[in-house]
């Protein structure tokens, strides 16, 4: 579901809030943390997604690791809400597994209004997905992570977390395409190194993560790809428009 920006703040945090008592999953109410996919586990100590901590996700495969991430929480019955990432396609999280009649996207359109529409959506939504505006003041961050600690959602940051202090950072920086060698092939698998870390997470943990390409984004490729480093204009999951 997308809620048109067009609606007033008011409008979007009355409609967030009726959705949340709506949409309140019980299946996983009283667990501490919330499931990740069987291959994520090991990046947690606390083997998933703690309730009421905050992360960020950073590199180039930041939204793909991410939605991975969430997926095992969603399919379990758990709701989603998606406030000013307009670069977070439907498409990209339907083909890893998310079912999007649980997913709830908003564009505010403005900062200002962006920690009202946080806090309303901490209603009934397990997992919460947003950039942070660089113009929130920090008081009114410190409300907001109260809030969602409160009520035990998870807050994924896509992006600069500016002056917010997440719990851990969840890194991409590094990458590789296969399928292709000697400047010709095609795109068969996209692996990501990824790594986590922060005050909030004991020691850094590493994994690879697989990721196939898509059979209608797979493409003869160039030299340009040669070494399976992706170079600019390699296909990528996490680049579709956010369109319903």
């Amino acid at each position: 579901m997308v809620i048109p920006s067009a609606l007033t703040a008011p409008g979007l945090s009355e409609v967030l809030a009726a959705l949340g008592d709506r949409v309140a999953p019980v299946s996983m109410a009283f667990e501490r943390t919330l499931p990740t996919p069987a291959d994520c586990v090991d990046l947690f100590a606390e083997g998933g997604l703690v309730r009421g901590r905050t992360l960020s996700f950073a590199g180039p495969a930041a939204t793909t690791v991410m939605l991975r991430l969430v997926a095992a929480a969603i399919e379990a019955g758990g709701w989603m809400a998606v406030i000013d990432v307009p670069t977070l396609g439907l498409d990209a999280a339907s083909e890893l597994g998310i079912a999007l009649e649980r997913v709830v996207a908003v564009d505010t359109q403005d900062p200002d209004v962006w920690a009202d529409v946080v806090a309303a959506a901490a209603d009934g939504f397990e997992v919460l997905v947003t950039r942070v505006p660089s113009e929130v003041r920090s008081s009114t961050l410190r409300r907001v992570i109260a809030r969602l600690q409160q009520r035990g959602v998870v807050m994924m940051v896509v992006g600069d977390p500016g002056p917010l202090a997440c719990d851990g950072v969840i890194d991409t920086g590094h990458q590789v395409w296969t399928g292709v060698g000697g400047g010709w092939g095609r795109l068969e698998q996209r692996v990501v190194e990824v790594t986590a870390a922060g005050r909030r997470l004991p020691g850094e943990r590493r994994r690879k993560m697989e990721f196939p390409v898509p059979e209608l984004q797979n493409a003869e490729v160039d030299n340009a790809e040669r070494g399976g480093v992706a170079a600019e204009g390699a296909p990528s999951i996490n680049q579709f428009s956010a369109a319903s």
